[in-house]
């Protein structure tokens, strides 16, 4: 069986919401994702942040992807990836950190990966169980693509209170991920973190 039908059925299988299909699609696009975001952001916590946010609108887009090509699916992730670093400058929170040459890029299969490896059926139930904020942050944040900032004007709350918010919702869903226990939720055996995912604006 070719590579190009292997991706092409595994992207059948993402899109038709099979348990577990999401997260081989992430095993295999993450590095390269989380690389090329790092060199040219040249901050590795930020090419870390946005690569689980590329990853969320993958999850988020999947079903209306139409396939063509292996080459096809790249360009569409990279665009992806491309649109989020944008939308990450323009809001003005680019890290101007200098580069420590000694830092590798980390593993995208570390423990700092939140929503990357659901898989879309799981997370939508998932979410139903949060409460009424908690999904209004998360939409926002994540599938709206506004800033910590943006959200708090709209919510007239403080971004100090949004992040918070935020957080408890991550680790809500991590709860209720790993309560019904979804393998998805884990790589290796461990238990994903948030710790990142809501610090950058």
């Amino acid at each position: 069986m070719s590579v190009e039908l292997d991706l092409q059925q595994l992207i059948a299988r993402a899109q038709s919401g099979e348990k577990g299909a999401f997260s081989e699609l992430y095993g295999q696009f993450a590095g390269r994702i989380l690389r090329f975001l790092y060199a040219k952001l040249r901050d590795q916590e930020t090419a870390q942040d946005l690569t689980q946010e590329v990853f969320i609108r993958v999850l988020n887009g999947i079903g209306r992807f139409e396939y063509r090509d292996d080459n096809s699916f790249v360009g569409w992730i990279y665009r992806i990836a491309h649109n989020v670093m944008i939308g990450h400058v323009r809001r003005g929170v680019l890290a101007q950190t200098p580069l420590d040459e000694s830092l590798g890029v980390a593993d995208p299969h570390g423990q700092d990966d939140v929503f990357a490896v659901f898989d879309r059926v799981s997370l939508a139930q998932a979410m139903r169980q949060l409460t009424p904020d908690q999904q209004q942050v998360l939409h926002l944040r994540f599938f709206a693509d506004l800033s910590n900032a943006e959200i708090a004007r709209q919510l007239r709350k403080t971004e100090g209170s949004i992040k918070a918010l935020q957080h408890r919702a991550l680790q809500a869903l991590q709860q209720i991920m790993a309560r019904d226990g979804d393998d998805s939720f884990a790589l290796d055996g461990h238990p994903t973190m948030m710790a990142r995912t809501v610090g950058g604006d």
